[in-house]
C-alpha cells in the first residue's frame, strides 16, 4: 500500500473513532463533507547552465522538464520537496479562520527565475510594483498560511501523526537579477543563509507557508 494512503486511512479511521463524522470517517483534507482530496508532491528542479531552481506540482510541467523536452533542468531530490494542493481545501480539526488552504501565485521572471507567494496581498503588491514580472498563474498549488509570527495552524488533537510543517522562502540577494527558493529543510535553510541568501516570510524563520506533513 502507498505509504501516504496508508497514514491518510488511518488517520480517517482515527477521526472516526474520535467521533469527528456521523456517517463513517470523516476526510482530514476535504472539498465538502463528501468530497475529500488527497494532497500531491511538489518538486524542485535546478538549472546548472542558469544557476536557477523551479518548483512545480503540475504534470505536465515535470513530464517536460523530466522528459528533457524543456532542456536543462534537473530534480533536486528524489522525494517530493512538499505536500500541497491541486485545488482549495478545509482541514478538519483547526480552527476555522485557519482551516481553509490559499492559492500560490506563480511570476516568472525574465529572463529564467520564477517568485511564488501564498499570500493574495502580496501577490497583487508584486504585480503592481513589477510590471516586468509575468504572472504564469494565480494558483500555482494550494497551501496553509501561518500567522503574522510564522507559526502554522494547529490540530485540536494529536490525529494520525499528521501536523503543519513550515515552508521557508529565502532571496540571493547577490544574484544577478531576482532569485528565490522555497524549502521545508531548516538544514537547507541554515545552508543558504550561510551562503548570503535573505530569509523572507513571517516571524523570525520566514515561514512563507504551511503544509501536511505524516510523522
Amino acid at each position: 500500500m502507498n505509504e501516504r494512503l496508508g497514514n491518510w486511512l488511518a488517520t480517517a479511521g482515527l477521526c472516526a473513532l474520535l467521533g469527528t463524522s456521523t456517517a463513517g470517517a470523516f476526510p482530514l483534507f476535504y472539498l465538502n463533507p463528501d468530497q475529500s482530496l488527497d494532497p500531491t508532491g511538489t518538486y524542485e528542479y535546478y538549472n546548472a547552465d542558469t544557476n536557477q531552481y523551479f518548483l512545480t506540482m503540475s504534470q505536465p510541467e515535470i513530464d517536460g522538464l523530466e522528459s528533457g523536452r524543456i532542456a536543462g533542468w534537473k530534480r533536486t531530490g528524489q522525494r517530493e520537496a512538499f505536500l500541497a494542493f491541486a485545488e482549495p481545501v478545509r482541514v478538519s480539526g483547526v480552527a476555522a479562520a485557519n482551516a481553509a488552504t490559499h492559492p500560490v501565485c506563480r511570476f516568472y521572471i525574465p529572463p529564467t527565475s520564477h517568485f511564488l507567494s501564498a499570500s493574495e496581498e502580496e501577490c497583487d503588491a508584486v504585480a503592481k510594483a513589477y510590471p516586468e514580472f509575468i504572472l504564469e498563474t494565480s494558483a500555482a498549488f494550494h497551501v496553509f498560511v501561518p500567522d503574522a509570527t510564522g507559526a502554522c495552524p494547529r490540530l485540536s488533537a494529536n490525529i494520525g501523526g499528521f501536523s503543519f510543517q513550515p515552508v521557508y522562502r529565502l532571496w540571493d540577494k547577490y544574484r544577478q537579477g531576482v532569485e528565490h527558493r522555497l524549502t521545508p529543510s531548516k538544514a537547507e535553510r541554515a545552508a543558504l543563509l550561510a551562503e548570503g541568501w535573505v530569509s523572507e516570510g513571517y516571524g523570525d524563520d520566514g515561514v512563507a507557508m504551511c503544509v501536511p506533513k505524516w510523522e
